[in-house]
């Protein structure tokens, strides 16, 4: 069960506090979509249709994904396409929610990724696997800095299927 819980701490997105990390290696945010919408004045890109975000070997997949960004110096609200985005500060998925990395999977209906609490809620029919270890549940918290998760059983139970590594006694001849 730690390695399992330590899957779930490993959703980890952030290398700092206040800038957006899709993959603990960090690098470009690369995003594909159907539609694209800039709204300059509240520092919000909204992507939709196919949402597929990728950074190194991390992926987020979504119907829907609004990602709000701070100011790129200056104080000028309005920087925009013309004069550049500032760092990710949250990003808001919708629909059928996937993000994947090597180790692990997580699906939802809706995440919600904090950079400067360092926090991502994912709600819904919420399952996370990795390797065969799979969990079910509504809500899943990840407190980043705390190292912590919390899934949120549907109607009070989390369902968890946990198999162990190396169970047959005779070194997996059988």
């Amino acid at each position: 069960m730690v390695r399992f819980l330590s899957a779930a701490a490993a959703l980890a997105m952030i290398a700092s506090p206040a800038v957006a990390q899709l993959a603990s290696e960090g690098g470009p945010i690369q995003v594909s979509s159907d539609n694209s919408e800039v709204r300059e004045r509240q520092q919000q890109v909204i992507v939709s249709g196919n949402v597929d975000i990728v950074q190194g070997e991390a992926r987020l997949r979504a119907d829907r994904v609004t990602l709000y960004y701070a100011s790129n110096g200056g104080g000028d609200r309005s920087a925009g396409i013309g004069g550049g985005f500032g760092d990710i500060t949250s990003m808001t998925a919708e629909g059928e929610v996937f993000y994947v990395t090597p180790d692990l999977k997580a699906r939802g209906d809706r995440g919600v990724y904090e950079a400067a609490s360092e926090t991502i809620i994912m709600t819904g029919e919420v399952i996370l696997s990795r390797g065969e270890d799979i969990a079910r549940g509504c809500e899943l918290n990840l407190d980043i800095a705390a190292g912590r998760s919390t899934l949120t059983g549907c109607n009070g139970r989390v369902q968890m299927v946990i198999i162990p590594t190396g169970d047959e006694p005779d070194g997996g001849e059988g």
